[in-house]
């Protein structure tokens, strides 16, 4: 039985699904937390290794009860690490913000920060005095960094994300069986989240576009490995924001 744990936002697609893949291979338990189910990884997985949790993230005030719910589940004494990986995100609505509703506003916001947030709040405080160690990982972009037009709300939520990671990363440093904080931007890659930005009317639909023909999109699959080779490598400072 696999003593290491990984809990992921967003595993029904794109990175989360190629997280949720390679982790499934190496034997480990992966809690998959996403509104659908993947019928491939269900196809793919057997047994106890595969916990699929339907949840709808932007529905914010459930969130510490359905965690809480799953950690209680988990018995520590036989576990040598536990993970949550704050996947899910969403790049819509691509447009100047006063063209955006009051609820899309919401419900991105909802999804890419305060999902996220509580979370890791959630997952910290229930694994307090667990003797394993705990990783939280927040899946960030390089959007966070650079401004864009109507594109505001993607980079103003995973530009705080990055800001989080850093300041959660430095309440963590003097605690015993402190949480390893990363803060991770994969790079542009070749998901669904680019598909929108190339089928967007907006000022950069030519820049991504181009960035799909010259084949500067990453595969998933190469970008998953690298994240997890990342998180199993010592961690040099805790919050630290890293590229793969």
């Amino acid at each position: 039985m696999s003593n290491h744990i990984y809990i992921i936002t967003g595993a029904s697609s794109g990175l989360g699904a190629e997280l949720t893949r390679q982790l499934l291979a190496e034997d480990n338990v992966v809690y998959c937390l996403s509104r659908t189910e993947n019928t491939d990884i269900v196809r793919e997985a057997s047994g106890y290794r595969y916990q699929f949790i339907a949840i709808d993230l932007t529905r914010v005030e459930t969130l510490n009860g359905r965690i809480q719910e799953m950690i209680s589940t988990i018995d520590p004494s036989h576990l040598d690490s536990i993970t949550l990986i704050n996947n899910a995100a969403m790049v819509s609505p691509i447009k100047d913000i006063e063209a955006c509703t009051q609820e899309e506003i919401m419900l991105h916001i909802q999804l890419n920060l305060t999902a996220p947030v509580l979370l890791s709040s959630s997952f910290i405080s229930l694994t307090s005095g667990w003797n394993v160690k705990r990783r939280l990982v927040n899946i960030s972009s390089g959007s966070a960094k650079y401004p864009a037009p109507s594109m505001s709300l993607y980079c103003s939520t995973k530009s705080a994300l990055n800001m989080f990671s850093q300041c959660v990363g430095l309440e963590q440093e003097d605690e015993p069986h402190a949480v390893q904080v990363f803060a991770v931007d994969p790079g542009m890659m070749d998901t669904e989240m680019q598909k929108k930005a190339r089928d967007s009317d907006f000022p950069l639909t030519g820049y991504f576009t181009k960035q799909k023909e010259e084949g500067n999109l990453a595969d998933p699959v190469d970008v998953a490995h690298q994240i997890l080779t990342l998180i199993n490598a010592p961690l040099i400072k805790n919050g630290d924001i890293h590229r793969v």
